[in-house]
């Protein structure tokens, strides 16, 4: 595959996900990009996630706690057989943060976090996402954590 073509498999799943909200079918277009053994790891957290499943229940996670957030693609970078999309995420904070502890009060603030997601492509799916981004950055503009560097009361 060439790397054109991975670099458009990669760039429509930013598609799909901020067109969400106008495209009921957005997700099952999305897994269909992943191959049935895909490994999805979300760096920061540590968790690996695997077949599309998986990738679907970390893609929920940001969708469901973050509803109104775009990601803005800033920098490509591709071969034969992986693509890198250097990005910046942006949401409002507007509700609830469902966590597996329970649920956190809505901090009524907006975000913005730049981010990486590395996709290994093999036979026109992918097999392989690595996602960075710096969860600390996300904690304190959620206002769970005071601002690094900030004196605290």
């Amino acid at each position: 595959m060439a790397a054109q073509e991975n670099v458009a498999l990669a760039r429509s799943l930013l598609d799909l996900y901020n067109n969400r909200q106008s495209d009921p079918a957005w997700l099952d277009k999305s897994l269909a990009a992943f191959a049935a053994d895909v490994e999805t790891f979300d760096v920061p957290s540590g968790a690996i996630l695997r077949g599309p499943d998986g990738y679907k229940r970390l893609i929920l996670f940001f969708v469901e706690n973050f509803p109104d957030s775009r990601v803005e693609l800033t920098n490509v970078f591709a071969t034969e057989d992986q693509v890198t999309l250097e990005c910046t995420q942006r949401w409002e904070d507007t509700g609830p943060q469902y966590l597996p502890s329970g649920a956190l009060p809505s901090m009524r603030r907006s975000g913005e976090l730049r981010c990486c997601f590395v996709y290994q492509i093999r036979n026109r799916k992918i097999v392989s996402v690595h996602s960075y981004y710096d969860m600390m950055t996300q904690i304190e503009q959620l206002g769970l954590a005071p601002v690094t560097g900030q004196a605290t009361e």
